[in-house]
């Protein structure tokens, strides 16, 4: 497997497991009202946005290559 190509699987694992938390925390708000899971789902929703952005920039700048 060459680097580009793990780059790319890491990448779309990260977003996954990502969005995988704000999912569980935004469900432990509405069972809990518990704001810090509120603040937790926020956080890594915005961090699976981030996260696709790069990867498509990423993925662009490697096929390149």
């Amino acid at each position: 497997m060459s680097l580009r190509i793990f780059h790319i699987v890491f990448i779309v694992a990260s977003v996954l497991l990502s969005v995988f938390v704000a999912v569980w925390g935004f469900r432990t708000y509405a069972a809990e009202h518990d704001k810090s899971a509120f603040a937790l789902g926020a956080l890594f929703l915005f961090v699976g946005v981030i996260l696709v952005a790069y990867g498509v920039r990423a993925y662009a700048k490697l096929r390149e290559l």
